[in-house]
């Protein structure tokens, strides 16, 4: 019985046995037959290693091909702390924060830090790098401190066109400006280096060895000429300061293809040195900050009365010194009787009250399409980040006093740049085009795409283009109130403007603060590039012909004489101002 018994637990265990070793048998198939591939490629990953091949950014080059932004060696000074004597560490720290540009007290807590690795200097010249490689202390060379290499992105203008190039984070990627809006360009594409390892981590030299060269990042040609650049925000700050204003801004653009020539802003940030920009500082003032532009939106007016032969240079209007519309009250800028002005005479004295009477005769709905046309109220796409579309508003929400405030440059907002291009179009015969800054692209590889012009906008005809350019001159002439921006031997045209800014406190137009702008043209015979200036709330009273035209002046006449335009060959017809003149 026992016996019995005993027979049937062995044939049971063998049984089991037997099941075990055939699951341990499918397992076996499975794993060197079916699934042997998946294990293989497992086992092969773990025996890869792979070094980037980093890409060099490209460079950001001016219209004359003169250097931006570009990409250089450098080196970063690195520390292994648990080398170094916990006594040497003040030592080592008063040597190396000069050369690093980083307080003692900084390097020194580095250098007592717990890590293997610390991070003392970033993309310094190699230069600056064997400094720090020199050092010795009681004659011998500091143990723990080493260079690796790296690259550095520099900006020898500085501050010279930073508001355009822009600069990038820390982890080379573009932060602003260009730098930014063609970053997947400039930064190009990493390459790598795979191979094989042995089972002691070591490079197999038996193994594969699979190699992807990088490709470095292209160059961004601009429109703008650095020197002009220069030059204008030179003079742009030096009258920020001398009219105490708060900050200005300047555009000049090419008047036969739109292309930005200068695009300024007083007090801008260092590229090299982003410490530089401050807390609420827009990056690029031009295209992101907008303002009222004053009588300088008075072309609007004029040009489309023109257009519709509603009037002529000459033709003759009653102003009083005040007018009742849109249930306000329009004054002139100054106090006179009635008098008879004739159109010329309203656009060079900068009438408010002549100006709302010719408004008068286009109509709300024919002045709204040629604020349309001439660019207002939508971006103009230039190839910058955070461009502004400026403020108009739409003709269905206008109230009885919009039509009142619009013709004389209240209640409607935008960039320097835009205004650049209102005048750019009557420069231009009338036709408006689109401004752009990036004049081509240079791929690695040599390949140079161009940046198409985009297609022009007739806002009005060659022969009103013409007609508004001269009525324009006689605001720079004898009467006008710009003729600080008149420049000797050459005909100049543009307009002045004093814009009320509105007062955050009340929500009305402040009587104290002002927009000052100046936007003309030069020569106004043969025009060749176009400028607008904002003076943001100058002191002392002063209005757009006191700051603006004064710096027009000066912009315009470095620009003359650096691209040897010829003086004008005839002198403007001076229209008169008044009845009987």
């Amino acid at each position: 019985m026992r016996l019995g018994q005993a027979a049937k637990r062995v044939r049971s265990g063998v049984v089991i046995v037997c099941l075990l070793l055939s699951v341990v048998f499918v397992r076996l198939v499975w794993l060197q037959g079916l699934d042997s591939g998946g294990y293989a490629n497992a086992a092969t990953q773990q025996s890869l290693g792979g070094v980037t091949l980093h890409a060099a950014r490209g460079s950001i080059v001016d219209r004359n091909g003169i250097s931006l932004a570009y990409t250089a060696d450098a080196k970063d000074i690195v520390a292994d702390p648990s080398m170094i004597a916990p006594a040497d560490r003040a030592s080592y720290a008063s040597m190396i924060a000069p050369i690093v540009s980083r307080p003692v007290m900084t390097i020194t807590q580095l250098l007592s830090s717990n890590s293997r690795y610390a991070l003392l200097g970033t993309a310094l010249p190699p230069a600056l790098a064997q400094q720090v490689e020199n050092l010795t202390l009681r004659g011998k060379p500091l143990v723990g401190i080493f260079s690796q290499a790296t690259l550095q992105r520099l900006y020898p203008g500085r501050t010279t066109a930073a508001n355009v190039v822009g600069l990038v984070h820390s982890n080379g990627t573009g932060a602003a400006g260009i730098e930014q809006s063609y970053d997947a360009m400039l930064k190009g594409t990493d390459g790598a280096v795979d191979y094989e390892l042995d089972a002691n981590g070591n490079v197999n030299p038996a193994g594969a060895i699979k190699r992807k060269n990088a490709v470095d990042g292209g160059t961004v040609q601009l429109t703008i000429d650095q020197d002009l650049q220069y030059i204008t925000q030179h003079y742009l700050d030096s009258a920020i300061k001398a009219s105490q204003a708060r900050n200005g801004q300047v555009a000049i653009l090419d008047v036969k293809t739109g292309q930005v020539l200068a695009l300024a802003s007083s007090g801008t940030f260092d590229a090299q040195d982003p410490s530089t920009i401050g807390a609420n500082q827009p990056l690029d003032p031009n295209i992101q900050q907008v303002f009222e532009p004053g009588s300088a939106n008075k072309i609007v007016t004029m040009s489309a009365a023109i257009e519709k032969g509603l009037i002529t240079p000459r033709t003759v209007l009653s102003v009083p010194d005040s007018i009742q519309a849109g249930g306000v009250t329009i004054h002139d800028a100054w106090w006179h009787p009635v008098q008879k002005f004739t159109a010329t005479g309203v656009l060079a004295e900068s009438s408010n009250v002549g100006t709302l009477e010719i408004a008068q005769r286009v109509g709300e709905q024919s002045f709204y399409d040629y604020l349309k046309k001439f660019g207002l109220g939508q971006a103009t796409g230039v190839e910058l980040p955070g461009e502004s579309s400026g403020l108009l508003p739409d003709l269905s929400t206008w109230s009885p006093s919009t039509f009142t405030n619009l013709p004389i440059g209240q209640g409607v907002a935008m960039t320097s740049l835009q205004l650049a291009s209102m005048y750019q179009a009557i420069a231009n015969d009338g036709k408006r085009i689109a401004p752009r800054i990036v004049q081509s692209v240079t791929k690695a590889d040599g390949s140079v795409s161009q940046t198409q012009q985009p297609a022009a906008v007739t806002v009005v005809s060659p022969k009103t283009a013409q007609t508004v350019r001269t009525m324009l001159e006689s605001v720079t002439m004898k009467g006008g109130t710009g003729v600080r921006a008149a420049i000797p031997g050459y005909r100049v045209a543009g307009k002045t403007g004093t814009a009320q800014q509105p007062d955050p406190k009340t929500g009305v137009y402040s009587d104290s603060v002002y927009w000052d702008t100046f936007a003309g043209m030069a020569p106004a015979d043969n025009p060749r590039f176009a400028v607008a200036i904002m003076i943001n709330n100058p002191a002392h009273g002063l209005e757009g012909g006191d700051v603006a035209a004064p710096l027009f002046h000066e912009i315009a006449s470095y620009e003359l004489a650096a691209a040897k335009i010829a003086a004008s060959g005839s002198v403007g017809k001076l229209v008169p101002l008044t009845l009987g003149q």
